[in-house]
């Protein structure tokens, strides 16, 4: 599949033809097979919005098998559908077809067109051999067994073609099938004595081809073991931009083993093999394992070999992600992962921000209450401020020298009006303009305290306002990863399918 093809399937097929997803119904008292379906639906249309094709269909088929309703397996189609797999998307579309009672009548159009569409990707091999019996493989997987009913459909391109019986010695042929053509393949088996042996091929690199003695038998990850006679054997695994890794093994009758292979990344042919993936992860410090091996730390583009991959990102405190993506030739390929949360992480996310939030609340209000008050005070001491300038004054007037007043400083202020033991009028004049000029400075300290209380809370509400605005909203983990659909499409058709209690609404 090329690269760009994939973000156009996702987009395209899942956007453009607007497939209704479905949604198992979880009413009260819904039974335990109904609510495992629920769940494995809503996350298989996770899984799907985030690019993780396989495990989306994983998910959508074991739905299926809880409660096989039409719209589920309509689904299933479509994503055989993105996958490049016409064959099983065919299929599963005749068969959703054959109830289209239970689809909307749009999704019923939809899905004729892609059926359509799948169909024209189709070829057959009619297989024919010198044995009666037997199980017909088709890259390494049993599709039939013989007296076959006639040819059997293959997507268009290069396959493998096996016959596997008791007896006689595995025959494997590859041919290249043109869509809407057909193929004839003749093996010959040789007879053996003894029995047939198994090799479990465990390669992490997809997309990797298989060869046991020379001769490719599939493309991994392969769904099967590989056939064989029993004998010493040689199984391999080759991929553009990589090393090959191969090991030799030597099998029993009716034994079976397991082969590991891991071809490394052969980086001196990157330039010309290769291109870049750039995840893009919603948190930092995120580990990135790229088809098993473990690049490290999420730091920028990944120079890969061109072809599908499968990536698995980490963050402490959320669950791990898995993504198939397509590395074009020479280009970029991006991929975006948005991790979710495990419940221990959720709880002290939504602690702390609520906390936060709660404490800009209070800074608010404290600089509210420090603002309101610092001006209340400053306002009153100013009236205050006039009053006792304007006392002050008057006393600083009747200081002066010749004022005439009786505390002119040029008349004789020694006397004591009051007798004997009682202030001199110098004393009473002295007091009364250290009294004005007492009030006129606590009355500028306390206009100044209530401008400073002004300034202060004013400081404070606009902490409380930053603190609001920085924080990180509290229910951002809150809605599932499934109640977002590709490309933000939302829908909510009521589509009833009777007894098994399904409905769609989403599209994904």
């Amino acid at each position: 599949m090329r690269p760009l093809v994939f973000s156009f399937t996702l987009l395209g097929v899942f956007a453009v033809f607007a497939v209704t997803g479905a949604r198992l119904a979880r009413a009260q008292g819904a039974d335990p097979a109904r609510a495992e379906a629920a769940e494995r639906f809503d996350r298989g249309i996770r899984l799907v919005d985030e690019g993780d094709l396989s495990g989306g269909l994983a998910e959508f088929q074991r739905a299926y098998a809880l409660v096989p309703a039409p719209v589920v397996l309509y689904n299933v189609g479509l994503v055989y559908s993105a996958m490049n797999r016409p064959v099983e998307a065919a299929h599963a579309l005749e068969q959703a077809l054959k109830s289209a009672a239970s689809l909307k009548p749009e999704n019923v159009q939809r899905a004729g067109d892609v059926l359509r569409a799948e169909k024209d990707k189709i070829g057959q091999v009619n297989v024919t051999a010198n044995v009666s019996e037997g199980a017909v493989e088709i890259d390494n997987v049993e599709v039939a067994k013989f007296p076959l009913p006639g040819p059997l459909d293959v997507a268009g391109g290069p396959h493998v073609v096996g016959v596997i019986t008791h007896g006689y010695a595995p025959a494997r042929r590859e041919v290249v099938v043109a869509a809407k053509q057909g193929v004839e393949v003749h093996l010959d088996l040789v007879p053996i004595e003894g029995l047939l042996g198994h090799i479990q091929v465990v390669c992490p690199v997809p997309a990797a081809d298989v060869f046991v003695d020379g001769q490719r038998v599939g493309k991994t990850p392969l769904e099967a073991s590989v056939t064989v006679a029993p004998a010493s054997h040689t199984v391999e695994a080759r991929r553009e931009g990589y090393n090959p890794a191969s090991k030799s093994i030597t099998l029993g009758d009716g034994a079976t083993a397991q082969v590991e292979l891991d071809p490394t990344i052969d980086k001196s042919s990157l330039a010309r093999e290769g291109g870049s993936l750039l995840i893009r992860a919603s948190e930092t410090q995120s580990v990135v394992t790229v088809d098993g091996a473990e690049v490290g730390l999420l730091t920028g583009p990944i120079e890969l070999p061109a072809g599908p991959h499968r990536i698995h990102v980490e963050r402490g405190g959320f669950l791990p992600a898995e993504r198939d993506v397509t590395v074009p030739l020479g280009g970029l390929s991006a991929a975006d992962v948005v991790f979710e949360p495990t419940p221990d992480t959720r709880a002290q996310y939504v602690a702390a921000t609520t906390s936060r939030r709660t404490w800009s609340w209070i800074t608010m209000g404290i600089g509210a209450a420090l603002g309101g008050g610092g001006l209340a005070l400053a306002l009153v001491e100013q009236h205050s401020l006039t009053t006792d300038q304007a006392t002050l004054n008057q006393q600083v007037a009747e200081n002066t020298r010749h004022s005439g007043t009786v505390c002119d400083p040029a008349s004789d202020l020694s006397g004591m009006p009051g007798g004997p033991g009682t202030p001199t009028q110098e004393q009473i004049c002295d007091s009364a303009l250290n009294s004005a000029q007492s009030s006129v400075n606590n009355d500028n300290t306390l206009r100044t305290i209530g401008w400073v209380g002004v300034g202060v809370g004013g400081a404070a509400i606009v902490t409380g306002i930053v603190l609001w605005i920085t924080g990180d909203d509290p229910h951002r983990y809150d809605q599932r990863p499934a109640d977002k659909v590709l490309g933000q499409w939302q829908i909510d058709p009521a589509v009833g399918l009777g007894t098994l209690s399904l409905s769609a609404s989403r599209s994904f």
